[in-house]
């Protein structure tokens, strides 16, 4: 059940509600409990029964619909209703309803109309309505439907069925419309880590050894990590682990191919009877004769379903573009008898609306390229954009097919520069088509664009405040390294980005995956610190409000520990306990970084300072240390202090409440003779009497030791 008081990723402390929270597009960032279905209507109080249930797609909604019906009908559950109907929001029929006997399975229309005259003399008591696919339903629903009035709001006698219930479903990026509608949310939310395990263990008939491979490669590759947790997903993911000996994809491009592969060969050995290779499934050509034409049509149809913002397709849309019915043989288009018509009209839609996007993908891909980017810029803004051009730069590459061009050596032609133009228009836009066309660099794979696209930013990268899913932090390593080639130093700003500590590993397998120009960076899974080594032209890294956690922080650590370019590290409230146990990370990179200058901790939970220390003590660059809001102690300030024989110019200790005038004099007493450039030091506001009673004399006698005066503030107006 998903309550209103509003949650911040990676400040999470419900184990349920973290659980909940995937980095996807469809997090609901709302406090939530866990709800028996049974009790999904109750605690409404004098509000209109109206439930709304979200979910990802692939997570078990559509599923959830039939059984809530099933259960009813077998006496189990909600028998306080005298009749449930369920209707597909994707069955076509749906679009052309009126009247509620548009909308009821009946044999015969008579018995419709009576059914409805029932109904509505009731103002629609004791019906149960469960509406399944909100998201699915066409934009360009008419004004009369009764889709319309069953999701009306009011509770007056003017609405003809205010006394019925409805249960709606629909993927959440869809659903904001109905917030202020419904009387509850409830949220479906995939498989835990022990469901997903359990699952598997089914699939695979109890090869317990098979399980763990599985597993282990799926943890070894964040696209298929990122999404097992969605029940088709995870069905889609051990069929690749079963018809490519025990190997998975490493991009969403690869595993949806894989799909289409496998489907294509069962039809040809299953219902044809060959052993024929399928091919390629990107050129028409290499496939088959067999499947040929079917194929060349299943792409031409989801092509026209996304120009059109279509999931569903009937006969007269396969007439119109002259595609026979025989394509919904192959499996990869599945057809759906109407529960309206009670099985007299059927409609066709896409196993997974990701395969309808490669499949359109690949359409694409086969025109010219004036036609490919004509389309491109149709597209532009669609809701689906997004997903199909990041299909398409697996396929393509983003290499023109052309084929004059394509005999071009590459360093004269990497990309044609209709695509350049299409790149420009796309970093030219919003945040969200950014951080979509890295994803689409990663797909890719293509180096030279992302020197591009970093030359069109300046160099500098800033997605701060954009909600980051683990794929995008994999995409965002991967566009950072491929950019290690250039001279110029590199700015990353990712402050507020709601990357945890999965999203942390991500990113540093990203930076795994780009080839440097002068050496073979390993492969993904080697240890992070051999992976970015002397390789990343990044000047600035802005991770604050991310909670990275101990365990990235080692991660990040490690990998810039040798780096030679890194000038600012900036990890505010990052989620960090930094003690005498974890505190190494923190050495290891002040005693072998070379290169940095500016730090901040601030906001992170600091119980001991002697790592710190240790690493301050050997470093030669560091001129900015930020520990405000740490809670520091005085034990914390006399471990700090025997660090300070650096270059530190600028210190802060202020927002530390546990300080007190003992700490600022053990500070002061090592400052009369140590930390020869330290010229700015914020100290915390209760303690600003110390700056007469302790620092003035600090601040003569470092004259007469010929040190430079250190200008002490306690007021944070001045920090900024």
């Amino acid at each position: 059940m998903i309550q209103k008081e509003k949650i911040q990723r990676g400040r999470i402390d419900d184990e349920f509600v973290r659980l909940s929270i995937t980095g996807k597009i469809d997090d609901i960032l709302l406090q939530k409990t866990p709800v028996n279905l049974t009790n999904i209507f109750s605690e409404i109080g004098n509000r209109r029964n109206f439930v709304l249930i979200e979910g990802a797609p692939g997570s078990g909604k559509s599923t959830l619909a039939l059984h809530i019906c099933q259960e009813w009908a077998e006496g189990k559950l909600f028998q306080e209703f005298d009749i449930a109907i369920l209707v597909k929001l994707r069955d076509p029929l749906v679009r052309e309803a009126i009247t509620i006997s548009d909308l009821l399975p009946c044999t015969n229309k008579a018995m419709a109309n009576e059914t409805e005259t029932a109904i509505m003399s009731l103002y629609g008591k004791g019906v149960l309505w469960v509406l399944d696919g909100w998201d699915e339903l066409p934009s360009d629903l008419p004004r009369d439907s009764i889709i319309n009035k069953l999701i009306r709001p009011d509770m007056s006698r003017e609405s003809p069925l205010h006394e019925s219930a409805v249960i709606v479903t629909s993927r959440p990026s869809s659903s904001a419309k109905l917030h202020p509608r419904v009387s509850s949310r409830v949220e479906v939310l995939g498989f835990t880590p022990h469901e997903l395990e359990q699952y598997f263990t089914e699939c695979l008939n109890g090869d317990s050894q098979a399980v763990q491979t599985l597993l282990e490669r799926i943890r070894e590759n964040p696209v298929v990590e990122s999404s097992c947790y969605l029940p088709l997903n995870a069905s889609i993911v051990v069929n690749c682990f079963l018809s490519d000996n025990h190997s998975l994809p490493t991009s969403n491009h690869g595993i949806f191919t894989s799909v289409v592969q496998s489907s294509l060969k069962r039809y040809l050995q299953d219902r044809l009877g060959k052993t024929t290779p399928v091919g390629d499934i990107t050129s028409p050509d290499s496939l088959p004769s067999e499947i040929r034409t079917e194929t060349v049509q299943m792409c031409q149809l989801a092509y026209h379903g996304i120009e059109n913002n279509k999931a569903t397709f009937t006969d007269n849309d396969l007439a119109a573009l002259r595609i026979t019915k025989e394509i919904s043989n192959v499996g990869l288009l599945q057809t759906v008898p109407s529960i309206i018509s009670d099985g007299h009209l059927v409609y066709y839609c896409f196993l997974h609306l990701s395969i309808q996007e490669l499949l359109a993908a690949i359409h694409i891909s086969l025109m010219s390229p004036k036609q490919q980017i004509s389309v491109f810029q149709m597209l532009f803004g669609n809701p689906r954009f997004s997903a199909v051009f990041q299909f398409y730069a697996g396929i393509t590459k983003l290499r023109t097919s052309r084929p004059i061009l394509s005999l071009l050596p590459r360093f004269l032609c990497p990309v044609p520069a209709t695509v350049f133009d299409l790149v420009r228009k796309v970093v030219k836009n919003t945040t969200i088509f950014l951080l979509s066309l890295i994803n689409c660099l990663y797909e890719a794979e293509d180096s030279r664009l992302c020197v591009f696209v970093a030359n069109l930013l300046n160099h500098n990268l800033n997605l701060d405040s954009t909600t980051m899913n683990p794929i995008d932090c994999l995409s965002v390593g991967y566009f950072v390294s491929a950019c290690s080639n250039t001279s110029n130093g590199f700015t990353l700003s990712l402050s507020n980005c709601s990357i945890d500590d999965q999203g942390c590993k991500f990113l540093a397998r990203g930076l795994s995956k780009c080839p440097n120009s002068n050496n073979d960076i390993p492969t993904a899974g080697m240890h992070i610190a051999e992976i970015i080594e002397n390789t990343i032209s990044i000047s600035k890294l802005d991770l604050s409000n991310n909670a990275i956690g101990n365990s990235g922080l080692c991660e990040l650590c490690a990998a810039l520990s040798t780096n030679t370019s890194l000038k600012s590290l900036d990890l505010l409230r990052c989620s960090l306990t930094i003690s005498d146990d974890n505190g190494a990370a923190l050495y290891q990179l002040l005693n072998t970084n070379n290169s940095l200058e500016y730090l901040d901790l601030s906001h992170n939970t600091v119980t001991s300072c002697r790592h710190i220390a240790a690493g301050l003590a050997v470093n030669k660059t560091l001129r900015t240390l930020r520990l405000r809001s740490c809670e520091l102690t005085d034990q914390s300030i006399e471990e700090l202090s025997t660090g300070l024989i650096n270059k530190i110019e600028t210190l802060q200790i202020f927002c530390n409440d546990s300080i007190t005038e003992d700490g600022m004099k053990t500070l002061a007493r090592h400052l009369t003779t140590h930390c020869s450039e330290l010229t700015r030091l914020w100290i915390p506001y209760r303690l600003e009497s110390c700056i007469e009673t302790v620092f003035m004399d600090t601040n003569e006698e470092r004259k007469r030791n010929g040190l430079p005066e250190i200008n002490v503030c306690y007021d944070v107006r001045y920090v900024y």
